[in-house]
């Protein structure tokens, strides 16, 4: 053999993994934030574990420390979301001035592979955990690739499990992280997670998580006696006061997977496994789990204090437009009710920006939030991340007005919206994340918390800080409010001598039984510089009454003219149709705004019978596009 290239490679060599974090990024966490609300990404960890045997492995979360550019290393891997593509794309630049080689490997660079390698000497495109191994051997070969592709999922029997360990201790809420999961099943047009891991779910095997999970909670333990015997007596009982209250980093346990309870046999093992460890545990879940009685108390008999919901809205319109249509709107406040009678916490991240979405969305869905007393909510703005379906859609139509990647963090608004302006979304998202943190929402959300009420707390004491500190405080303009009170699901009580809607086919409105609602759903309308009204569902004279109260109200605080579409009402009674043609009624809307009624007379002239319509200009017609 020869003696050279032996000495080579028992030569130990270092491995720099980077997680980038703009320095100048206005929405970055103090460390006391950091370690109230915030867990690390597994994603180098991963890596980490994944590093052939003779590497050195440091890992460095810019986010916490600053990155030493002249640090000795031999290969630098960054791991890349795409609102650090900016900041990760100057880091490789930097290292390639001083001759380092550099890997970019994550989300960004595994859609926009080309873009990517502008910047370094090497992409991994896909999960990487059974790439990365070749990518090194390559590189100890000097032979290293300008892309690698994965070919099929990793698989996650006998996975290695992240080392944790390598991440900055006392820098967040906690480091015992791990995941069960990989991939969704759901296909919701926004979400680069089952385009990036897969439309089926790979799960690892029950027996391998706990025996990971005990061993990093023994490891946790080890180190906070450490700490505990090298300080002082003060220090100590400090140490020990936070565990009691549950705000010693690693108090909880956080599951990042995706979906963590995609299965329910699944779920129920890993579960009753966990009993004995007696940890406090989290994760990521849908809230239709709040339907099953028996899994929310088994999760909570396990130990699961918190369950981040993908709510996304609380519009069914926008949740089907999205392909969200399995999150059901009527059931949000028994679901959150099952997990809160089971003492869970319930995390909902809410989307602003959907095309169904106007001013109203902020209001309503704040309302919502506060009434059910979801203790924490994570607010976004609709950002068409590369790789979604909503990406594509979006640049088909022509909306996307910015791509400095810096930008798709879910704070910023990228495109043009259809309901408001970019501004009003923008300004929307910044009121809504002061109201919510307000010490009067914190106060009404949390009176009523009699499980881990400090760690709640104090969770949302630091998010009101971050807030304060890093997001304007943003305005909504009076029409905001004229459209929350105008949208309504009114009961329909007198559904005697129902007259069908002419313009639905004998198939459509024989597709769903008679509803007994009426659905007001009010948007502005900028072509016509005016109010727009949809009505679906059943009209009486009741909840026709109950309409022209609210456009009498909106007429007079938006001084705007009204449109009344009466194309997707289903059905109306006669009754209704006398009440919406009342002149006295009429008079009171008229003063303030001009109202016209669309489809009215093509769809319901069976109703229209034997009434005088003496206001023609009532019935003036719009375009079809309208």
């Amino acid at each position: 053999m020869d003696r050279t290239s032996d000495r080579h490679h028992s030569r130990s060599r270092t491995l720099l993994l980077l997680d980038p974090y703009p320095r100048d990024n206005p929405y970055s966490m103090t460390a006391s934030e950091r370690r109230s609300i915030w867990f690390p990404k597994l994603s180098l960890p991963s890596i980490a574990a994944y590093t052939p045997p003779g590497w050195d492995v440091r890992l460095v979360d810019e986010a916490v420390q600053a990155i030493d550019f002249d640090q000795p290393c031999d290969l630098v891997g960054i791991s890349v979301m795409t609102c650090y593509a900016p900041r990760a794309y100057e880091l490789a630049t930097e290292f390639r001035k001083r001759g380092k080689q550099v890997v970019l490997g994550g989300v960004h660079p595994t859609y926009c592979p080309d873009e990517a390698l502008r910047y370094c000497d090497t992409v991994v495109c896909g999960e990487a955990e059974d790439l990365w191994p070749r990518v090194v051997e390559d590189f100890e070969a000097g032979a290293m690739k300008r892309i690698y592709r994965m070919e099929q999922f990793p698989p996650l029997e006998n996975y290695r499990a992240p080392r944790v360990q390598l991440l900055s201790p006392d820098s967040y809420m906690t480091r015992h992280c791990t995941f069960t999961t990989r991939g969704c099943h759901f296909d919701c047009e926004f979400c680069s997670v089952s385009p990036f891991n897969g439309k089926t779910t790979r799960r690892r095997p029950v027996p391998e998580v706990i025996e990971e999970m005990q061993r990093v909670k023994e490891w946790i333990r080890s180190e906070v006696v450490e700490r505990m015997a090298r300080g002082s007596l003060t220090e100590a009982m400090k140490i020990c006061a936070k565990i009691w209250v549950g705000l010693e980093e690693g108090s909880i346990v956080a599951f990042v997977d995706d979906l963590h309870n995609s299965h329910r046999a699944y779920c129920r093992d890993l579960w009753q496994a966990m009993k004995p460890l007696n940890v406090k545990w989290g994760c990521q879940s849908t809230l239709f789990l709040g339907d099953d009685r028996e899994m929310v108390k088994l999760a909570a008999d396990s130990g699961c204090v918190s369950v981040f919901v993908g709510m996304e809205s609380v519009s069914e319109h926008s949740l089907d437009e999205t392909n969200k249509g399995f999150n059901q709107v009527r059931k949000f406040e028994d679901q959150i009710k099952m997990f809160h009678d089971h003492g869970i916490m319930v995390n909902p991240g809410m989307v602003f920006g959907f095309d169904n979405d106007d001013e109203s969305v902020f209001e309503s869905t704040l309302n919502f939030l506060i009434r059910n007393r979801v203790e924490l909510a994570y607010f976004n703005v609709l950002t068409p991340l590369p790789g979604t379906k909503l990406y594509e859609r979006y640049a088909r139509e022509d909306r996307i007005f910015d791509r400095d990647w810096a930008k798709y963090d879910g704070k910023h608004v990228v495109f043009h919206p259809k309901r408001m302006t970019a501004d009003q979304l923008q300004e929307g998202f910044f009121w809504a994340n002061h109201h919510f943190y307000s010490w009067g929402s914190i106060w009404e959300r949390l009176r009523h918390t009699s499980q881990r009420l400090v760690p709640r707390l104090e969770m949302n004491r630091e998010f009101r800080r971050h807030i304060t500190r890093t997001c304007p405080r943003g305005t909504l303009s009076p029409l905001a409010t004229v459209l929350k009170n105008l949208q309504a699901k009114l009961p329909t009580l007198d559904t005697g001598l129902l007259v069908p809607n002419a313009l639905l086919t004998v198939t459509q409105a024989g597709s769903k039984a008679q509803e007994s609602f009426l659905n007001i759903k009010g948007r502005r309308h900028d072509a016509f510089a005016a109010l727009f009204i949809d009505l679906e569902g059943t009209l009486d004279h009741l909840n026709a009454r109950e309409l022209l109260e609210r456009i009498k109200d909106a007429a007079q605080k938006a001084k705007m003219d009204i449109v009344v579409n009466f194309e997707h009402l289903r059905q109306a009674t006669p009754g209704a149709m006398r009440t919406l043609l009342d002149q006295d009624l009429l008079k009171a809307v008229t003063p303030h705004a001009k109202l016209r009624y669309r489809k009215l007379k093509d769809a319901f002239h069976g109703a229209l019978e034997g009434i005088t319509l003496s206001d023609s200009d009532l019935f003036e017609e719009l375009p079809q596009d309208a």
